[in-house]
């Protein structure tokens, strides 16, 4: 979810001869480490923190100047639902579903690069699927003005699938609705405790790397997602376990901060 929002929000916010550039800067370098930038930089505004990010790296992700001092900053995410040795299963069962999304946007693309906004809503099954791009061809929404709309459903699987789509300018964007939507867990004071112990038997790591005695630890949970849908409502007493401060950031809404 992380490397996606960065890649996402960043070349939406350049135009112009500046594009080809942020294109070739993004193709050089881990689109986690975009991500993770981009997420600190979101953070620090949501603080309302000028935090002045160093050169990527590890251990810790970033070395931070504020004010003119230094702390280190490693990011991590969390999810909603079940999880094992792989992660989260619903974040991969979103990773799959996207993936899907991607070659139909592929496909589409090979043929006409007219910029759409695809919203998929309903059964994703292959059957659906493979009638999409025949139906999106007839449209023929190359010749139709921006920010014209058209709604289809297909129904060749066990249920629909309706295909809302809107004529873009310069950007596009496919994506299923079914994996943005859902209620919001507003107790994720496990799952932050889960994080925080993962990370906290590589403090002397982090310090040692970082030459930096104050290390800090930014907790993500990106609730544009079904699998990061997470908030606290009640401000829960945790253990830092070594961390100087803590940050949870519910994106792209708040951030919450324990010391």
């Amino acid at each position: 979810m992380l490397r996606n929002i960065g890649d996402l929000v960043r070349l939406r916010r350049v135009s112009g001869d500046h594009v080809s550039l942020c294109v070739k800067y993004l193709m050089t370098r881990s689109p986690q480490k975009v991500a993770e930038r981009f997420i600190a930089e979101e953070a620090a505004k949501a603080l309302r923190k000028e935090w002045c990010l160093g050169p990527d790296r590890e251990n810790p992700d970033f070395i931070v100047t504020e004010g003119g001092k230094q702390f280190g900053l490693e990011i991590v995410e969390i999810f909603t639902g079940p999880q094992d040795g792989h992660g989260s299963h619903r974040k991969r069962a979103e990773s799959e579903t996207q993936k899907v999304v991607n070659a139909l946007r592929t496909e589409y693309e090979e043929k006409d690069d007219t910029p759409l906004f695809v919203k998929f809503v309903g059964d994703m099954c292959r059957e659906n699927l493979e009638a999409v791009i025949p139906t999106l061809r007839e449209l023929n929404l190359s010749a139709r003005l921006p920010g014209d709309q058209e709604r289809f459903v297909v129904d060749k699987g066990p249920a629909k699938l309706s295909v809302y789509v809107t004529r873009g300018i310069h950007n596009a964007d496919w994506y299923c609705v079914n994996d943005r939507v859902g209620g919001v867990d507003q107790n994720p004071a496990e799952r932050i405790t889960e994080a925080i112990n993962s990370k906290a038997g590589r403090l002397p790591r982090y310090r040692e790397c970082a030459g930096l005695d104050d290390i800090r630890l930014l907790i993500v949970a990106n609730r544009r997602m079904n699998s990061g849908k997470l908030r606290l409502e009640e401000r829960p007493e945790l253990d830092l376990r070594g961390f100087d401060v803590v940050y949870f950031y519910s994106f792209p809404e708040n951030v919450t901060v324990f010391r």
